[in-house]
């Protein structure tokens, strides 16, 4: 795992909002298939199998993302990426995930952590082997040469 540009917090915070509209699009176009499908009828609130529909077009969003570009859509957005994606398993990308939620839930503690890390790494970094890098300040540097 490298040093090498860093990514700032508040850009993984940015693109973690970036990221949700896309899922909004998602949740909205999966809510009008199901609404189409049920003649109308709409799924009750707190359905099971609904959720885990849900939950698992957010689960497929960021780890194909990862897994195919080393980037969501929030992330092409702030010039952030998973360095060295290409090499990254599925089952790397699923801990990444899930190492996320963990942090999420805990108010974005796995983020905060890089500041304790010597190698400001997050929870996602360390569970997946791989940093996130700034790919804007490589830009810079070709731009200056």
């Amino acid at each position: 795992m490298t040093n090498i540009h860093k990514t700032k917090l508040w850009k993984h915070l940015a693109a973690l909002i970036y990221d949700i509209f896309p899922i909004l699009g998602i949740f909205l176009v999966t809510s009008l298939l199901f609404v189409f499908l049920r003649a109308g009828k709409e799924v009750a609130p707190q359905t099971l199998w609904f959720q885990f529909i849900l939950f698992f077009e957010v689960y497929f969003y960021f780890t194909y993302s990862w897994k195919k570009g080393g980037q969501t859509i929030g992330m092409k957005a702030w010039k952030i990426s998973i360095n060295h994606y290409d090499s990254l398993t599925w089952t790397q990308v699923t801990l990444r995930f899930f190492t996320g939620l963990v942090s999420l839930a805990l108010l974005g503690a796995g983020l905060w952590s890089r500041y304790f890390n010597h190698n400001q790494l997050t929870w996602m970094d360390l569970a997946c082997g791989q940093s996130v890098v700034d790919l804007s300040a490589s830009d810079d540097n070709a731009s200056t040469s």
